[in-house]
């Protein structure tokens, strides 16, 4: 049977699943499962003994391989840390299943897996087929320190790994402590920071880049946008004016070109040449968000703490 096939009949499983549940025969979950509730709030229903995770998106293959590398089996191309995930990437332990909008179905569904782990709305119609077709899926969405801390815990007790979360929480905290400690008397900076550069886009007080930015000592010039991101104009930043310009590492060349250019010229961080790149996976939703968070102290402040 092809792929598409298949999950045609598990569309039609689950409106049968559907009706079954309308008439109060809804299946319970089984004694070897557990039912946990993701980010989006949706109960999901998750094996005891997981062996086999597919994630979707990088800061989720990063925290199951902080607590037990060996369990995932499918990640994405952009997966970068830690080094153990990198290095079962090339000794073929861990399949490429693709991108967070483009995963193969095809080789998701031959691994197999008891666990798939995705991101908060954004990529739901992708793994509506997964759903339709029986596969636990299941969102992890923290949008900060909080968030992670959950989540992160969340995850040590679906691997059974809870001792080994709360001990790497730990550290994360008395790190940050020791930051927040070294870089409290420092008057913080107006920052723009643009993830993409046409159309140009920025992050909102919904983001986690928003709360890293806010714990490095910078104020988001467009902290008041009710979004994650949303694109904004020149006209909107000369009239905020950033001390500070901070892009994500590939807009190098667009960062050089508007030094050059009328109305660019008028902002205080250009004119004193402030401006700065990160990597797009140091603003990242992990556990090692403190990474990210020391990267933008040192672009504000020119130190790193």
């Amino acid at each position: 049977m092809s792929l598409w096939s298949r999950i045609s009949a598990a569309g039609a499983s689950a409106v049968i699943s559907f009706s079954l549940f309308s008439s109060g025969c809804a299946r319970l979950p089984r004694p070897e499962e557990r039912t946990f509730i993701d980010d989006l709030g949706y109960p999901v229903r998750v094996r005891r003994d997981v062996k086999r995770i597919v994630s979707l998106l990088p800061s989720n293959s990063e925290m199951v391989c902080l607590l037990d590398c060996e369990r995932l089996k499918g990640g994405t191309r952009y997966d970068r840390f830690p080094e153990e995930l990198v290095r079962r990437v090339r000794e073929k332990e861990i399949e490429i299943v693709g991108g967070g909008f483009d995963p193969s179905l095809e080789k998701i569904i031959e691994i197999s897996p008891d666990l798939i782990l995705v991101n908060g709305p954004s990529q739901q119609r992708v793994t509506l087929p997964l759903k339709r077709m029986g596969f636990p899926v299941f969102s992890l969405y923290p949008q900060d320190m909080d968030g992670i801390r959950r989540d992160f815990l969340l995850l040590g007790e679906i691997l059974d790994r809870e001792e080994k979360a709360r001990r790497i929480l730990a550290d994360v905290e008395t790190g940050l402590g020791d930051f927040r400690r070294r870089t409290r008397r420092n008057v913080k900076k107006r920052v723009y920071l643009q993830t993409w550069p046409d159309p140009m886009i920025t992050v909102g007080k919904n983001s986690m880049s928003q709360w890293i930015l806010d714990l490095a000592g910078g104020i988001n010039i467009f902290k008041d946008m009710p979004f994650d991101s949303g694109k904004v104009s020149l006209e909107w930043i000369i009239q905020r004016d950033p001390e500070v310009l901070i892009f994500v590492d590939s807009q190098r060349e667009f960062a050089e070109r508007i030094r050059e250019l009328p109305g660019w010229r008028e902002i205080n961080g250009v004119q004193k040449n402030h401006i700065c790149f990160i990597e797009a996976v140091h603003l990242r939703r992990t556990i090692q968000f403190l990474d990210g968070v020391k990267r933008i102290h040192q672009c504000l402040f020119g130190t790193v703490s």
